[in-house]
């Protein structure tokens, strides 16, 4: 009797330890996991009130998914009928052994994740082509054998992020029958060059990423065949240089990111023939110059980020062909000093503009008059002294405008006239001049105190001394001692 109660006790504690798990760590999978039963622990054991163990399948026969994790080395005996789906996740596998997954008839998406393995044999994956989806993600691999997916011909995607892989042979996909292939990811690994042949193959390919790896150059060419690519990521990587013509032979492509390598220079017509992009990416690179021949035709461009450079100027028609352009930002350039008077003149849908944290010290009285349609002006962190008084004249629909921390001195008492739909606009941190010419902006914002965010945290004169931190909006003409002019008044009047 006394048996019995403690191996009904342990079912119970088993049952609701599992339970814990499939609540805390389990569910969180993106593939349900309802219904789910013990199919094997082997090392388990009960002590007191607490549960230990260290490996364990969970497996959900309904759905035709099971989960593994711990200290196991081997792929588990499950139930070849009722697998489609297996996880292995932070386990002790090193080795994936030839034709391990032949007895999954039914297995069409494997995950091998968090583990150690770092030992692909080269018929690991033989015996089962209807694989569609393969995540080896976060192991140790550097090496894959060159003809390891040759029988995959069903595989949709293949994610081998996170691993220690150093290079690739020409023949890993040439070997393959991947006509299915839509997805393969190879970031943060140890990548320092690409075969130019590698990807040619794969000519249904939509995404490709390639981000985090030690990549230098790219080979003319490497894309040429991907006519279906819809996203390409190459940032985080150490890219110098690119051929000419690179990105040519990628008509469908939508986002293209090349941010936070070493670019110095862009060769000229790089970015033509790229009619579908709407998201390009260039930021943080130590661009000195570009050439005023970079961009195509991008009527459906969208998104363009150009931070974090050494541009020290931008070629006048740099956006000329991106009329749908909605966000622009060209803000952490601290060698840009000035802008060119037509640099927006094409932009009639502009929504955003990031200029912040440039080393701007004026604009143009026209540079913004083509952005009809902008809401967003960030032009904070600059050294502006001052605005021209028709600088907004056409920016009729701008919401946001944020101009603290600037030099400014002065503003003219008309400048915001036409910005009848302000709703934000920061002043705070300038280097206010308070003589007679300030009264015109103090009294707009005395007229107008809900609009300026930042009001509280001093809106004040920096000069003369003696008026030093006093607050604009409550500067008085005899503060001031200006003398007002009188309209003169008819005989007899």
């Amino acid at each position: 009797m006394i048996r019995f109660f403690f191996q009904y006790q342990s079912f119970f504690i088993v049952h609701a330890a599992i339970y814990k798990m499939k609540t805390d760590q389990l569910y969180n999978e993106e593939d349900s996991y309802n219904d789910l039963s013990l199919y094997l622990f082997p090392s388990l054991r009960v002590c007191g009130s607490r549960l230990f163990y260290s490996n364990f399948c969970l497996s959900s026969p309904s759905v035709g998914s099971a989960k593994c994790i711990g200290d196991i080395t081997y792929i588990p005996p499950l139930d070849p009928t009722t697998t489609f789906l297996l996880l292995l996740n932070n386990t002790n596998i090193k080795v994936l052994k030839d034709r391990s997954f032949q007895p999954f008839s039914l297995l069409i998406r494997l995950m091998i994740t968090q583990s150690t393995l770092d030992n692909i044999q080269p018929e690991a994956f033989h015996g089962a082509p209807q694989l569609r989806s393969i995540k080896l993600s976060s192991n140790a691999l550097s090496v894959l054998p060159p003809k390891v997916f040759s029988e995959q011909s069903n595989l949709e995607q293949l994610q081998l992020d996170g691993n220690q892989i150093a290079s690739i042979s020409s023949e890993l996909f040439e070997a393959m029958s991947l006509t299915k292939l839509n997805y393969l990811n190879l970031a943060d690994n140890q990548l320092r060059n690409l075969p130019k042949t590698l990807f040619h193959n794969l000519r249904q390919l939509k995404s490709l990423v390639l981000s985090s790896n030690q990549l230098e150059t790219l080979e003319s060419g490497s894309f040429d065949h991907l006519s279906n690519l819809l996203v390409l990521m190459l940032q985080k990587n150490q890219i110098r240089e690119i051929p000419p013509r690179l990105f040519w032979h990628l008509p469908s492509l939508l986002t293209l990111s090349m941010s936070a390598n070493q670019l110095r220079f862009i060769p000229s017509e790089s970015f033509y023939y790229l009619p579908n992009l709407t998201k390009l990416t260039l930021y943080k690179n130590p661009l000195i110059s570009l050439p005023y021949q970079l961009m195509g035709h991008m009527p459906r461009l969208q998104e363009l980020y150009l931070y974090e450079t050494n541009l020290s100027t931008l070629p006048w028609n740099l956006f000329a062909n991106m009329t749908n352009l909605r966000a622009l930002n060209l803000y952490f350039n601290n060698k840009l000093t000035s802008l060119p008077k037509s640099l927006f003149c094409c932009l009639p849908n502009l929504k955003k503009l990031s200029l912040k944290n440039n080393n701007l010290r004026e604009l143009d009285p026209e540079l913004f008059s083509k952005l009809i349609s902008l809401q967003i002006l960030m032009l904070n962190e600059n050294k502006l002294e001052s605005l021209p008084s028709a600088i907004f004249r056409n920016t009729l629909r701008l919401e946001i405008l944020a101009l603290n921390h600037n030099h400014l001195m002065y503003l003219p008492g008309d400048v915001f006239v036409h910005t009848r739909v302000l709703k934000d606009l920061s002043l705070s941190g300038n280097k206010w001049n308070c003589d007679c010419s300030i009264m015109g902006i103090a009294e707009w914002i005395r007229e107008n105190p809900k609009l300026i965010s930042d009001l509280d945290k001093g809106v004040t004169c920096y000069e003369p001394y003696r008026l030093e931190n006093h607050p604009l909006q409550t500067l008085t003409y005899e503060e001031l001692h200006c003398v007002v002019s009188l309209p003169c008044m008819p005989p007899g009047g």
